[in-house]
Formats: C-alpha cells, sequence, structure tokens
C-alpha cells in the first residue's frame, strides 16, 4: 500500500477553489438547506463512505485518483458547512 505524505496545504488556493465549486454545485442541485447537526453529520458520513469507496477502489482495482479528490472535497465541504454553521 502506497503511504502518502501531509503537503500542509501547499496548495491551499486550489483546494479552497475546489470547495467553493463544490459548494455551487449543491447549491444548483439542493438550493439552500436547513438540517439539524445530526442530519448534516449524516451526510457527511454518507460522503466519508463513498470517500472510503473511492481509496478502496484506487488501492486494490483500477480506481482513480480524481475520484478520491472528488470525494475528499465533496467531504471537506460539508465538513466546512457545519463548521461555518456552529461559527
Amino acid at each position: 500500500m502506497k503511504e502518502y505524505t501531509d503537503q500542509c496545504f501547499e496548495q491551499f488556493g486550489w483546494i479552497v477553489g475546489s470547495i467553493q465549486n463544490e459548494n455551487e454545485r449543491q447549491l444548483l442541485k439542493w438550493g439552500i438547506q436547513t438540517h439539524s447537526p445530526f442530519e448534516w453529520l449524516t451526510y457527511t458520513t454518507e460522503e466519508l463512505g463513498e470517500l472510503a469507496q473511492a481509496i478502496l477502489e484506487h488501492e486494490y482495482r483500477d480506481g482513480t485518483k480524481e475520484a478520491v479528490v472528488k470525494e475528499a472535497i465533496q467531504v471537506a465541504t460539508l465538513a466546512l458547512k457545519i463548521a461555518e454553521m456552529f461559527h
């Protein structure tokens, strides 16, 4: 199994841009949403499961790095929405 090194947010601009794009995509698809903290956590956990699946596919099958990044950005977007709501 390949190991990856923490890059200490050296690509922070790209990451923020990707999260902003994902947020816009979610807003277009679902609109502004109101949920309980437990519902937000459930949606984030579901996305985390998809990230786990993408990593599994990448490590053991023919999954792509792009799929892993896509799912990680979706998890990050929802996690940051939760942080923002509680701020």
